[in-house]
């Protein structure tokens, strides 16, 4: 059972036309674009509580996406490779 892949900061979808990139210009199999660029994350402060108010004011203020979504996509959070490093 192949599950479509996910930025594991954000838990954006992730295709080639969003991937992050790694230092040597490739594609990073694990991040997107808003997320990772030439091989580093492009916020090196965010935390996941951070990354959470953002998803939640996505939904409650700008209408980007539901609220159902952004609660969703919270409980997935703490299982991405990201957030499980912050852990160690």
């Amino acid at each position: 059972m192949t599950k479509y892949p996910i930025c594991q900061c954000c838990a954006a979808p992730l295709g080639n036309e969003n991937r992050g990139t790694n230092r040597n210009g490739s594609l990073n199999e694990d991040y997107c674009r808003a997320c990772y660029v030439d091989g580093e994350f492009t916020d090196h402060s965010l935390t996941l509580h951070q990354l959470e108010v953002r998803l939640m004011e996505m939904a409650e203020v700008h209408n980007e996406i539901s609220l159902e979504e952004a609660n969703e996509i919270i409980r997935k959070l703490p299982d991405l490779k990201r957030w499980q490093m912050s852990n160690i």
